[in-house]
């Protein structure tokens, strides 16, 4: 399929290779443009550069389908009449605002190419104001060709992404032009016909929707792990405490499972720009600054359960590490706290080998190394700490290990062993939320 396509998606990353692929499945003809010529060549050979459960057979179908192509050049894309933008926002480490670089340089790239009355619907996540000022730059730039900015932000889960895309719990659409919506809303029939809710806004709303829902998702995420540091300081059972509390249908059972910290692509950045862009106009979120700190701090009390188990004195002593990714059932190690918990360990001079099924992280200090298995991981290791929830730690024989271990003790972050413990009889097992007296 060549210069045929109706849809262009621009980027190829994580949104923008699900959107994609998502599309195509849907029996639309898309072309995928992205810079990386290492990314395009990958792609058409029919290899995700990212790891997501069913993300390679989908892509090889649609590939064998002919409904998908991927390029380098924009001028490829000039037979479409839909651009997705799905490029990057990362965080501008000097403000903590979200850096627009590269969607500016692809809405100019867009511009340059895209026939006129075309829709350019935004993926990326983006500060609120921002489509605004995306519509008034492409009028500058062409003014006849009378672009449109649509907003339709995403909200795929890593690890459940292909199902987040084909089942959305809902779609939102944002902008000032009707006939634009009506476009997107017709290329995303099949979510019409399957009753799937539609929000239907302007620009700055569809945008708040975005910032302020990952936003509460964290705040969720803190909050149980600050009354876990409760529970585990005054007595009780966090997991018992999260299922009391999530059965209120107020509440819900998401997001109140302990552990680690938040982490990965969107939460840490999206947090950190909305109260960046918040004390920007003197509308200070303290909530979700408190929210931020908290989780910040998280591997301060990690550390110090650490050496409530080892003792104060941690130079030297190895830590198993398992689990690198920010969550299970993906690579991605982007703000993961798992590495932030390794930095931690190595900065008390503690002999770190991390271990996970799919992720990797390198780093050149002299006392980490990444381990290809959980053996070599555990061989020699004072403690072993769970800090991803993969299935491959929940099922493993810890008890095979007992002799290779300088010390039978394991961290649990995640409580994935509780079920197990009295399997586990022969080790020390701690959890974190949970008292040593009750648990």
């Amino acid at each position: 399929m060549t210069n045929s396509s109706s849809i262009a998606v621009i980027g190829a990353g994580y949104v923008g290779l699900i959107q994609a692929v998502g599309l195509a499945k849907q029996e639309h003809n898309v072309l995928c443009i992205d810079v990386s010529e290492e990314r395009v060549n990958q792609l058409q050979a029919g290899v995700p550069p990212i790891y997501e459960e069913g993300l390679e057979d989908l892509l090889g179908e649609v590939i064998e389908a002919g409904r998908i192509s991927f390029s380098l050049d924009i001028i490829t894309a000039r037979d479409c009449n839909t651009f997705f933008i799905a490029v990057g926002t990362p965080t501008d480490d000097k403000t903590g605002n979200a850096n627009l670089s590269y969607l500016y340089s692809a809405i100019e790239d867009v511009s340059t190419i895209a026939p006129n009355g075309a829709v350019v619907v935004v993926k990326s996540t983006v500060p609120i104001g921002t489509c605004e000022r995306l519509q008034n730059r492409l009028d500058e730039l062409v003014p006849n060709k009378k672009l449109a900015i649509v907003s339709n932000p995403e909200f795929l889960r890593e690890g459940r992404a292909i199902q987040d895309f084909f089942h959305p719990e809902r779609v939102v659409l944002g902008g000032n032009n009707k006939n634009a919506i009506a476009t997107i809303r017709d290329i995303y029939s099949a979510f019409d016909e399957a009753g799937v809710p539609f929000v239907v806004s302007d620009w700055f709303s569809s945008e708040t929707i975005k910032y302020a829902a990952n936003a509460f998702l964290a705040m969720k995420v803190t909050f149980i792990n600050e009354i876990a540091n409760l529970t585990q300081t005054v007595g009780g059972d966090i997991e018992t405490v999260s299922k009391g509390i999530g059965l209120d249908s107020r509440i819900g059972e998401q997001f109140l499972r302990v552990g680690p910290g938040y982490g990965g692509s969107c939460f840490p950045k999206d947090t950190l720009a909305l109260a960046t862009m918040a004390r920007r106009h003197g509308v200070q979120q303290q909530i979700l600054e408190a929210v931020i700190a908290v989780n910040d701090n998280r591997r301060y009390m990690i550390l110090r359960r650490v050496e409530d188990i080892l003792g104060q004195n941690l130079r030297g002593l190895r830590v198993a590490v398992l689990g690198i990714a920010f969550k299970a059932n993906t690579d991605d190690v982007r703000d993961s706290s798992a590495i932030s918990i390794i930095h931690t360990l190595l900065d008390e001079g503690m002999v770190v080998k991390a271990y996970d099924p799919m992720a990797k992280y390198e780093n050149n200090d002299h006392n980490y190394t990444q381990s290809t298995s959980i053996e070599d991981a555990m061989n020699g290791a004072d403690l072993t700490l769970i800090v991803t929830e993969w299935e491959e730690f929940k099922d493993y024989d810890y008890n095979s290990q007992l002799q290779s271990v300088q010390q039978a003790k394991i961290l649990d972050l995640r409580l994935s062993l509780k079920p197990r413990q009295l399997e586990l009889a022969d080790w020390n097992l701690n959890f974190i939320g949970i008292n040593s007296d009750t648990k």
